[in-house]
């Protein structure tokens, strides 16, 4: 029986980045491999999408939290540290040999008790702030979840009506002659599938969770594909739904049918009577927005290694004699810009005060104000800016939950770019499954090695930037055994498949 052969966007971009990368994360062993820990950025990004795909789904604000957190928990004592963040933690070479000398010089033995409850707390410090990262960031993937329900959902749902929810697809994208014609299938999987309510228009939407925003992220969802990708499975299954529907051709017997199980109401009532195949106009992009990540001082002290934190006001706020401030800057009643006194106001982790629900209410009580009227010089009354139970000197220019979204994108597709993208996916893809055919029957270790250095070899120049390879160092510039086995030093594991279609492939 011939192997199905898949592929998704992940793959075809890891490839595009480097072609050893795409070997190691999705052909080694047979099906790839994966860092035993999982990247923060993803972790954190992942479950997010978690949470809004249950609130798309028509659930309540805390149920999509508590799913979101449950698959956070996945991840508990696995999250990698960008490897900038990991070496500033590290501790200083010798620290053991500086302390002892220190206390030598200060006539202390190296029995004394204390001494040796700083070497034990600086071994445990780590293994501390691993537990305090992991609620960190849970309480950041509450927030983001918390206010996106508070603050994007309802505007969304007013402008769109939400078809279909993070719907597994696949599409043929060749046969391969060169391998038993084995069918090369493209999986996608969208966010959403959105219908204007204005105009009946299709849109994808997609998720994506960043740091901060800039220009460069804008222009980067011009030419993403993620919209040319997975339009194109759905516009080929919409288009054979409604052909279906409305009795079109040799589907003239299914003529007002449920075309397929899963086809919700809202999707058969769209394609009804519509009087041509739909069209995926574009891709709709919402980001939201984490903050940076940063030194923390007063955190470092408290753990005694040089430690970040998360910049967002979602989890993190100043303390001072009045309560809380979201904003460092602020208006005051006179529309001057201020900024908190710092000897007054520390910042300080909110979710280790009070629940982040509690949090989020505070944010979410931002109202605008108005100045009253001056009778004494007639001034009228004039906005003052938002003022919240969360922000408990001055105003703000903005309501503090907007500040976790940037303004949403819309991408158009044209037929062009679509065909140049299939064309080149498929020509690529094809070369991809025929390299791997090869490698995969090398005879031995070194004829294997030849072909992939011929065949995928290494880009150099992808290994510390936009982000740290995690194979790079281990792997790819590491020895001998961990190329024969990089199992074996237990900084990887199997991959896990997420697309349903390959899922049932490799159990059966």
């Amino acid at each position: 029986m011939t192997r199905t052969i898949f592929t998704d966007r992940s793959r075809i971009e890891t490839y595009q980045r480097c072609a050893r990368l795409r070997w190691l994360e999705y052909h080694e062993g047979g099906i790839g491999i994966a860092p035993a820990k999982k990247p923060l950025p993803l972790a954190v990004g992942g479950s997010t999408h978690v949470g809004l795909q249950h609130l798309l789904l028509g659930e309540p604000e805390d149920q999509a939290v508590a799913a979101a957190l449950a698959d956070f928990s996945l991840h508990k004592s696995a999250l990698a540290l960008d490897t900038t963040e990991s070496a500033a933690m590290t501790p200083a070479e010798g620290f053991d040999a500086q302390v002892a000398a220190q206390a030598r010089e200060l006539g202390m033995s190296q029995d004394d008790p204390a001494i040796a409850e700083l070497f034990q707390r600086q071994r445990n410090a780590a293994a501390e702030f691993d537990g305090w990262l992991y609620a960190e960031q849970a309480a950041l993937v509450e927030g983001m979840v918390r206010a996106y329900a508070r603050r994007r959902l309802r505007p969304l749902l007013e402008e769109f009506e939400v078809l279909e929810v993070e719907r597994e697809g696949q599409w043929l994208l060749s046969t391969l002659d060169q391998l038993d014609y084995a069918p090369l299938m493209l999986m996608s999987r969208p966010d959403a599938l959105l219908r204007s309510r204005s105009d009946n228009s299709l849109y994808i939407l997609s998720y994506k969770t960043a740091a901060t925003w800039d220009i460069r992220k804008a222009r980067d969802a011009e030419h993403d594909m993620q919209g040319l990708s997975e339009g194109v499975e759905v516009e080929r299954r919409l288009g054979e739904w409604w052909a279906k529907i409305n009795g079109i051709g040799m589907y003239g017997a299914y003529a007002n049918t449920l075309p397929d199980k899963s086809c919700s109401p809202a999707t058969y009532e769209f394609l009804y009577g519509l009087p041509a195949p739909p069209r995926i106009m574009g891709i709709r992009y919402e980001y939201l927005l984490k903050g940076y990540r940063s030194e923390d001082k007063d955190l470092s002290a408290r753990f005694g290694l040089k430690v970040w934190a998360q910049r967002s006001h979602l989890i993190r706020a100043y303390e001072g004699p009045q309560g809380w401030c979201w904003s460092y800057d602020f208006l005051t009643d006179e529309g001057k810009s201020s900024k908190l006194y710092y000897k007054n106001w520390r910042p300080k982790p909110v979710w280790e005060s009070m629940p982040v629900r509690q949090w989020i209410d505070m944010l979410d009580s931002a109202e605008e104000t108005m100045s009253g009227y001056d009778s004494t010089t007639g001034a009228e009354p004039r906005a003052l800016g938002w003022h919240s139970e969360a922000q408990a000197q001055g105003y703000t220019a903005t309501h503090p939950l907007d500040e976790v979204f940037s303004a949403p994108m819309t991408i158009y597709r044209s037929d062009d770019q679509l065909r140049d993208w299939v064309e080149q996916v498929e020509a690529q893809e094809v070369r991809v499954a025929e390299a791997v055919a090869q490698i995969e029957a090398a005879q031995d270790e070194g004829e294997k090695r030849h072909l992939l250095n011929v065949l995928m070899p290494m880009s150099r120049r992808a290994c510390s930037y936009p982000t740290e390879c995690a194979f790079a160092k281990s792997i790819c510039y590491g020895g001998e055994d961990a190329r024969r086995d990089p199992l074996a030093t237990g900084l990887f594991k199997v991959r896990q498949p997420h697309h349903v279609p390959e899922v049932e492939a490799t159990t059966k």
